[in-house]
């Protein structure tokens, strides 16, 4: 991994081979002391896929009944990866292609960059963004 940061605090940050993307994204908020901000733009090459979706129009106590999680292989073109950033924590949804299928989702730990990774990521100041579940444990954006 290696970053790069803009005079108007815009840090691009380059994923090689090997990297985990969710986490590495994380590391670049913390050692650019990104606490509040949002994923503008994200592409890679996922050598696996780990994602989930909600797969329900009600809302049951138990999240494991409310998502779907899948673990996918293969080689996965990433088209878009974008969210926020809130308490130095990204919140991210992607959207990938396999050769045959288009899958979305919420992005999770795990996903191994195959060839390359470039994401853009803005600080946004002024904000002091948590999130906090409510009361259905759904995990929510909230000022501090």
């Amino acid at each position: 991994m290696d970053t790069f940061e803009s005079d108007d605090g815009h840090v691009v940050v380059r994923l090689d081979r090997g990297d985990l993307a969710l986490e590495s994204l994380a590391d670049a908020c913390e050692s650019h002391g990104i606490d509040a901000g949002v994923v503008v733009s994200g592409i890679a090459t996922f050598s696996n896929l780990n994602i989930h979706y909600v797969h329900r129009t009600d809302l049951p106590e138990e999240q494991s009944k409310r998502n779907t999680d899948l673990e996918l292989s293969g080689s996965w073109e990433v088209t878009n990866v974008n969210g926020v950033v809130a308490d130095g924590e990204p919140h991210l949804h992607v959207t990938a292609f396999d050769g045959d299928r288009t899958v979305g989702g919420h992005l999770e730990d795990g996903c191994e960059v195959n060839v390359l990774g470039e994401f853009t990521i803005r600080e946004l100041s002024g904000l002091d963004l948590e999130r906090r579940p409510d009361d259905h444990g759904i995990s929510k954006l909230r000022e501090r």
